[in-house]
């Protein structure tokens, strides 16, 4: 937009001087304009937004495990021989840990998600990786998220390649967090809105103690209403409008109440948005940390840098379907997954390094629970000595476009992946 429109509306406002907001200053009302979305391709109403959403859409929230995770001491078979001789100092306890199924026991800081697996509301994709076994952050996460064949980095993701083939808003898609639109959510045409960790004071048009922001802010909602003015002018009008709307809807998800817990913040805030029903069909939320090459467990196996952050996303999860409008419950599903897992025998310094397979998670009411794929044995490692690839990640994306989001999945990866049997029809 050019600096000559945004002087019309900007002049508009401040005509009369007696008017109320003849005191909003021009950074204060650009910051609005920006907050909106910065896209003028947008719905002339509010009400548009929902009717974006139908009833029976599918919300699929991915959470991006930063560094990855080491999937065998998330869940793995911490009573067999085999396992503990290979981790030795970094083995988890059987006796501490929660059971779930067969060999397989969950970490002592996850007992909400395994009390979610024992009610068949998770999925475990296990052996789940990148078959070009990449061991670099960077280009394993790229390949995990634009997910074309043949290691192919794109400059769009999987997910944001699905929103270029739906009617969307800039609401279907965000990212919450204010850490920049991942790759997977990158689309060639659709907009996806980067919803920043702010109070909620700080959306333009939450505040409303103060009487003359009050002021400013109806005027500014009301400028939204179509007029004779220009069309441009008028869509910026209705962002602003559209912007203060949503502002304080979301409000809410800063509650003073939450704990202070990023993830936790950030999985409220995911949860609300859902809750608003303003179209949101795709979301993420990003937890970092997991690149654990030192100090990976403390004494014992419910301290340590990684018992932590998992005790963080094990609360986090359950932040988010408490916060989630049970009405909505049927219709949401989590994915949880990082870019790789991490080499099975610890190094010399209390950690573990860069790895291959590990397990994704998908969560939620909808989800057939239980174990997916073929667990890769310790008995036959490959010649870094890392775990075995046994499930392609795109055989999950799959099933989650196909079974979820209702849409087919080939055009998208770019080629045929047989879905998995977590998700119904």
């Amino acid at each position: 937009m050019s600096d000559s429109n945004f002087d019309e509306l900007y002049d508009q406002l401040h005509a009369d001087p007696e008017r109320p907001l003849s005191r909003m200053n021009r950074r204060r009302f650009l910051q609005g304009a920006l907050i909106a979305g910065g896209s003028l391709a947008v719905p002339t109403a509010f009400a548009d937004y929902a009717a974006a959403q139908g009833a029976n859409d599918t919300v699929v929230l991915t959470v991006t495990l930063g560094g990855g995770n080491d999937g065998l001491n998330t869940l793995g078979p911490f009573a067999s021989g085999r396992y503990r001789d290979l981790r030795g100092r970094l083995a988890i306890p059987a006796n501490r840990a929660h059971k779930a199924t067969g060999r397989m026991y969950f970490h002592p800081n996850l007992p909400r998600l395994a009390k979610r697996f024992q009610d068949g509301d998770v999925a475990v994709v296990r052996g789940v990786g990148e078959p070009l076994r990449d061991q670099s952050h960077f280009s394993n996460i790229a390949r995990w998220q634009s997910a074309n064949p043949n290691g192919r980095i794109t400059g769009t993701g999987w997910l944001g390649r699905w929103l270029d083939s739906e009617r969307t808003t800039p609401f279907s898609g965000v990212a919450v967090g204010g850490r920049g639109v991942p790759l997977h959510l990158r689309s060639a045409t659709s907009d996806v809105t980067d919803l920043p960790r702010a109070g909620g004071t700080s959306l333009y048009g939450a505040e409303r103690s103060d009487g003359r922001d009050l002021r400013m802010y109806t005027a500014v909602r009301n400028m939204g209403r179509p007029s004779n003015r220009s069309a441009q002018v008028n869509r910026v009008a209705q962002v602003n409008a559209l912007s203060i709307a949503s502002a304080r809807n979301a409000a809410p998800a800063f509650d003073r109440e939450l704990p202070e817990n990023e993830l936790a913040l950030d999985m409220v805030l995911a949860a609300r948005v859902v809750n608003l029903n303003l179209g949101t069909r795709v979301l993420n939320v990003t937890h970092g940390g997991y690149d654990l090459h030192d100090d990976q467990i403390g004494a014992n196996a419910r301290v340590g840098a990684h018992a932590d952050l998992l005790g963080e996303l094990d609360r986090g999860i359950d932040f988010f379907f408490r916060t989630l409008n049970p009405r909505l419950a049927n219709r949401v599903i989590v994915v949880v997954y990082s870019e790789f897992g991490r080499r099975v025998e610890p190094n010399g310094s209390n950690g573990t390094d860069h790895g291959t397979a590990s397990h994704l998670f998908v969560i939620g009411d909808r989800v057939r629970g239980g174990m997916y794929g073929d667990t890769p044995p310790l008995q036959d490692l490959d010649e870094r000595g890392n775990l075995r690839v046994t499930t392609d990640f795109r055989r999950a994306y799959a099933t989650i476009l196909e079974r979820a989001l209702g849409s087919a999945s080939s055009p998208i990866l770019g080629g045929r992946y047989s879905p998995l049997g977590m998700l119904g029809t």
